[in-house]
This record gives structure tokens, C-alpha cells and sequence, in this order.
């Protein structure tokens, strides 16, 4: 049986650069990642595409808005990865959130 090679991961298009090995390309990040932590006792991790790179400013607007309607009483809140990503939709009731982390996806 003859021997078939290994699929190989890199494409031609891509062009190496000191900062990216293996001729790896990366764009900035437009996810990031959410671990709430709920009044029972549960922890809930989540993606969440915000439709633009992710920046210090960025994350730091919306991690504010989210510090606003944690523990309040109020409708739910949806979160949604992007299709490129994992497709994930999530639905969190943030009256039940006591806290929450937040970073850029990688």
C-alpha cells in the first residue's frame, strides 16, 4: 500500500514574517472570550464576535456596558461567536451573573 503524506497546513498565499512562525498569518481578533459567574454557583464560558478588531478601548466599552446590567433585573442577553469561528449562540440572563472575565480570543 503506498504511502500517503501527511496534509500540509500552510498555505502558498501566506507569507512568513518575523513575528509570525511558519508562515502563519494572523488579523486582528474581532471575539472574545466570557466566563460568567453565576448566583448558583456555575460558571458559564461563552465567545462572542463584537464585528470589529478588538482593541483596549474596545474591550474596555464593552466590558463597561456589560458591568452596567450585571445583577439587574432585565430581559436576556444574547451573545453570538461568528460562523469563521464556532457558530455559538449563547443566552444569558444577567440578573443571574454575580461576576465575569472577558480577553480577546485568540
Amino acid at each position: 500500500m503506498p504511502r500517503q503524506s501527511a496534509p500540509r497546513l500552510e498555505s502558498p498565499g501566506r507569507e512568513a514574517s518575523p513575528t509570525t512562525p511558519f508562515g502563519i498569518s494572523r488579523s486582528p481578533s474581532q471575539r472574545v472570550e466570557l466566563v460568567f459567574a453565576l448566583r448558583n454557583g456555575g460558571v458559564l464560558a461563552l465567545t462572542h464576535d463584537l464585528g470589529a478588531p478588538v482593541t483596549a478601548e474596545l474591550l474596555d466599552k464593552f466590558c463597561a456596558e456589560l458591568r452596567q446590567s450585571v445583577g439587574t433585573a432585565g430581559d436576556w442577553r444574547e451573545f453570538g461567536d461568528a460562523w469563521s469561528g464556532t457558530g455559538q449562540r449563547s443566552y444569558v440572563q444577567l440578573s443571574e451573573v454575580i461576576g465575569f472575565t472577558a480577553r480577546p480570543a485568540r
